[in-house]
């Protein structure tokens, strides 16, 4: 069940759902040529999964995190923020210099905000963010299905496939309790839903 955690790890999150979206349902971005889909994921990985790793890489060599897993609540503050502060540029740089179009930029700011929901909500409550990641990205497929007809197919099976098994991992390695993978998976799946349909 570790290799799911890891396979499925929040800040791949971006990527998979880029490289879905862009694939499967190209009419959501119609200002982006097919030729240059694999760039776009690219730097998507770059800024919301590279970036990021390589920062919280950065706190456990300076002792500021004990683990990579950021298994003790008190320590999840200081990788948030600089994981909400590389989503909150990315968005910016997809808005303003990509002009990536409305879907994409609902998505990034969308997921900017819930990270910094997340990190309030771990002041007082252990929540896994990993069900939270992978519920979300369930969340905003199901809306864009409902509000802008996409299909993304088999995708969306494995999608959810996918967020059930990383749910399940996360109480398998004892990382969290029921209470805490059930919260995640609730927020991120109704927060992402309801971003899609009130603002898109």
């Amino acid at each position: 069940m570790k290799i799911v955690s890891v396979v499925f790890h929040p800040l791949l999150m971006a990527t998979y759902l880029s490289a879905i979206l862009f694939t499967e349902a190209p009419e959501l971005f119609p200002r982006v040529m097919p030729q240059v889909i694999p760039q776009f994921i690219l730097v998507v990985f770059i800024t919301t999964c590279l970036m990021p790793a390589l920062s919280i890489f950065l706190l456990k060599s300076f002792a500021f995190i004990t683990n990579l897993e950021l298994t003790k609540r008190a320590e999840r503050m200081r990788p948030f923020i600089f994981i909400a502060f590389y989503y909150a540029a990315s968005s910016y740089l997809f808005a303003d210099k990509l002009e990536m179009g409305p879907v994409f930029m609902t998505v990034m700011i969308g997921v900017t905000v819930l990270i910094l929901g997340l990190l309030i909500i771990t002041i007082w409550f252990k929540i896994s963010i990993h069900a939270a990641a992978t519920w979300s990205g369930v969340g905003f497929v199901s809306a864009l299905m409902v509000t802008m007809a996409v299909n993304i197919g088999w995708y969306y099976f494995g999608l959810i496939i996918a967020a059930g098994l990383t749910s399940s991992s996360r109480l398998y390695l004892g990382y969290h309790q029921p209470k805490e993978v059930w919260a995640g998976a609730i927020l991120g799946f109704a927060y992402s839903f309801l971003t899609i349909i009130i603002f898109l």
